[in-house]
């Protein structure tokens, strides 16, 4: 467990001891309020629409929960695919290149371990980027009224739709790790991750056109479908069960893969 940690907080000191890190945080909250300013915007517009029509019945069905905060995490939820691979692409790839992969190989650190520590960093770094979203809920709760005094924020769908995207962002890096452990590169890492990533997230509009126990089969296996939940305030128990199979089994593989290495 001390190798492991290691490892995890060498990776994570070179995430923050460099601009790939600040970098990454500043483009990520950048884009979040842009989608949050957005979403706002548009709320606003009904809002007056709904006013200036009188049409009171609409007017109390909307609320910040669906109007705001669900597009703006929904819109998030596709950074992922340029965040995750600019994370994973140099765990294993620049050990590589760099030829101090062999060294580890030889050090008295087992693949597991090794495994483990990047992978605890870059679950940190995912972590830091849910979190950042968590300001504008905040922002809308604070500033936001309602009738009666009651939250204008519906705090159980806020926490489930966080907690479901923690854990798609960590099956996805999962992924990339294991990418990046089949290649020296870490442009090839990075291209090959954005690749399988976007396979996934384009999964739903591939089921929209089957039918039966083939369209439920490939809406399970598409990451997207089980974050919609948790963004509803749905998160279910499978849900979890998939994003924990997939995290474990990809690293699994990923294990496998710098144990041949070792008997290399």
């Amino acid at each position: 467990m001390r190798n492991t940690l290691n490892i995890a907080g060498k990776e994570l000191s070179i995430y923050f001891t460099t601009t790939v890190g600040y970098t990454g945080f500043g483009a990520y909250a950048f884009l979040m309020g842009l989608f949050f300013t957005t979403s706002l915007n548009k709320y606003q517009q009904l809002t007056d629409y709904y006013v200036s029509s009188r049409r009171a019945a609409l007017l109390e069905q909307l609320n910040f929960n669906d109007q705001i905060i669900t597009p703006m995490l929904s819109s998030g939820l596709w950074m992922f695919l340029f965040f995750i691979p600019f994370l994973t692409m140099r765990q294993f790839a620049e050990e590589k290149s760099g030829r101090t992969f062999e060294l580890l190989m030889t050090a008295p650190i087992r693949s597991i371990e090794l495994v483990l520590g990047k992978f605890i960093s870059v679950a940190c770094m995912i972590f830091i980027f849910t979190i950042i979203p968590v300001v504008f809920p905040v922002v809308l709760n604070s500033y936001g009224s309602t009738a009666g005094g009651v939250s204008p924020v519906e705090w159980a769908p806020v926490f489930s739709g966080f907690v479901s995207i923690f854990l798609m962002g960590l099956t996805c890096a999962s992924i990339g790790i294991f990418v990046s452990s089949l290649t020296e590169s870490q442009i090839v890492a990075a291209l090959c991750t954005f690749a399988i990533l976007l396979i996934g997230f384009v999964l739903p509009l591939m089921a929209q056109r089957l039918e039966g126990d083939w369209r439920a089969i490939v809406e399970y296996l598409t990451p997207v479908g089980h974050v919609g939940r948790g963004l509803q305030g749905r998160l279910r128990s499978s849900d979890l069960v998939y994003f924990t199979s997939v995290t474990t089994i990809v690293l699994y593989f990923t294990h496998r893969v710098v144990e041949a290495h070792r008997w290399r």
